[in-house]
Formats: structure tokens, C-alpha cells, sequence
């Protein structure tokens, strides 16, 4: 472990601040920022980290830290820091003390049986929700289109929970190069002027759900494409946050694929 870093002005404070405001930079150098125990332990047990930032004594605090620590303490790209310095690095209200740069995983893309496409969904905190929750309902892939928050952007990867090390994340460039990444049909998307109950959909079948921007929906190519499927609510609710309707919608495939399989 080097000597501990106490300037704003080192090296590898000013990269790991650069990466976390740059996606440009993010992309040439295909890494991204792990924050927090869990994450960088997840990250470290994959084999991805290239660059690790702590702070000992917070680490030592807890059961978890002391054991990451020890880890951390291994690698030979690690430099200890201060409180004061992590601050001006991290935007959580409460650091834990370790902040790491880490390689993009290389996943298999495997037979799309139930894919996710991303929409112009721009806030970063419901892209990594809708990935969690892509993951947990057994999506076999995520697709990204133009407009969407970056999904490895430091506060989509805290969103994520560790989604992006496991779950292929992928960028297209239009909706035809979706389309090809994704060769499943029908597509279906969230929206509330669908005359369809998404539960009433056979979500045991290859499929996909598109989820849009927060605002505006879907683009006009994918209405056109879509299948529009509705979620009913009670009482004066026009709409569902993007991020709780289109977890909706995956639990409901999930569950159809689970009674499916017995």
C-alpha cells in the first residue's frame, strides 16, 4: 500500500474524479466507479479492480470492512486516503471509505427469452433500479437506446447493486440495432394508454418490455412497434414512477415463468 494520499492535487484522485464526471472518459477507457463495501467486494471477487481508493480507519469499523480491508490491502494498485479527501471524491451522504475504478465485465449475450429496453429513460437512479429489478426478475439482457441516463454512471452503478458485473448492459444506437440485439418478439410496452392488462400478456414467451422516458413515454417508433400494455391503479393515480411500473411489469413475467416451470 503507497504512502497516504492528502492532496486533492494527486494523480489518482484527480483520474477517479474525472471518470466519475466524465462518460466520454468512461467509455475510452472501458471502466467504471464501485462505491461502498459490498459493491467493491464484488468487484474485487471478480477480478475487475484496477485502481482502489480507502480510508483504513472506516473500514475497520465494521466486520465486512475489516475483511475488505484486508483484501484491498493486497492489491498493488491500492492508496490509502483520508476522510477529508474520499469527501471530495464521493456525492452519498456518508462515504464508507472505499471507492474503487474497475474494469466492464465481458458478458455472454445468451438467447433473449425476456430482454428489457431502456427508452430515454433519463433519471440515473430508476436506470439502476430497472436493471436491479431486470436481474431479480430473471431478464436475460438490457438494452439501452439514445436519451438513456448512462448506465455506468457511478449513481446508476450504486442503483444497480452489483447488477452490472452479472446481467449484459448493452448500448444501441438506434432502435433497428435493438432490434437486432434483441431478435425476440412480441415487444411490449408500458404504457397507460394500453388496452391490454399487462397481466393478461403471456410473458412466458419470448418477449420484451420497453420501458420510456419518464415524461414522454415511448418514442414513436416503438408505438408503432409495441404492444401497448396498461397497469390498473385505484383512486386519482394518472401514472406510475418508470422505474415501479416497469418493475411491475418484469414480477409479473417472473411469476408467470415461475408457476410455468412448477
Amino acid at each position: 500500500m503507497r504512502d497516504l494520499i492528502t492532496s486533492t492535487a494527486n494523480p489518482q484522485i484527480k483520474h477517479i474524479r474525472s471518470l466519475f464526471r466524465s462518460r466520454k472518459q468512461r467509455n475510452n477507457e472501458r471502466v467504471f466507479v464501485a462505491e461502498g463495501v459490498r459493491l467493491v467486494g464484488e468487484v474485487i471477487h471478480a477480478g475487475l479492480t484496477e485502481l482502489v481508493i480507502v480510508v483504513p480507519e472506516q473500514l475497520e469499523t465494521t466486520p465486512r470492512g475489516r475483511d475488505l480491508l484486508a483484501q484491498v490491502l493486497a492489491l498493488p494498485h491500492t492508496y490509502p486516503t483520508t476522510p477529508q479527501i474520499m469527501a471530495t471524491l464521493s456525492d452519498v451522504e456518508n462515504p464508507q471509505g472505499i471507492i474503487a475504478v474497475a474494469k466492464r465485465p465481458q458478458l455472454h449475450l445468451p438467447p433473449i427469452t425476456l430482454g428489457l429496453v431502456l427508452d430515454s429513460v433519463q433519471d440515473p437512479g430508476n436506470v439502476g433500479t430497472l436493471i436491479r429489478s431486470a436481474e431479480a426478475a430473471g431478464v436475460d439482457a438490457v438494452v439501452c437506446l439514445p436519451g438513456t441516463a448512462d448506465v455506468w454512471n457511478p449513481k446508476v452503478v450504486r442503483a444497480g447493486m452489483g447488477t452490472h458485473l452479472r446481467v449484459p448492459l448493452l448500448q444501441a444506437e438506434s432502435f433497428a440495432h435493438a432490434k437486432l440485439l434483441l431478435d425476440s418478439a412480441p415487444w411490449y410496452a408500458a404504457d397507460q394508454q394500453g388496452t391490454q392488462r399487462y397481466d393478461q400478456v403471456d410473458w412466458c414467451a419470448p418477449s420484451v418490455l420497453v420501458v420510456g422516458n419518464e415524461a414522454n413515454g415511448i418514442s414513436a417508433d416503438l408505438h408503432d412497434h409495441c404492444q401497448l400494455v396498461a397497469i390498473p391503479m385505484h383512486g386519482a393515480v394518472e401514472s406510475l414512477n418508470a422505474a415501479i411500473a416497469g418493475s411491475v411489469v418484469l414480477f409479473e413475467a417472473a411469476r408467470q415463468r415461475r408457476i410455468q416451470m412448477g
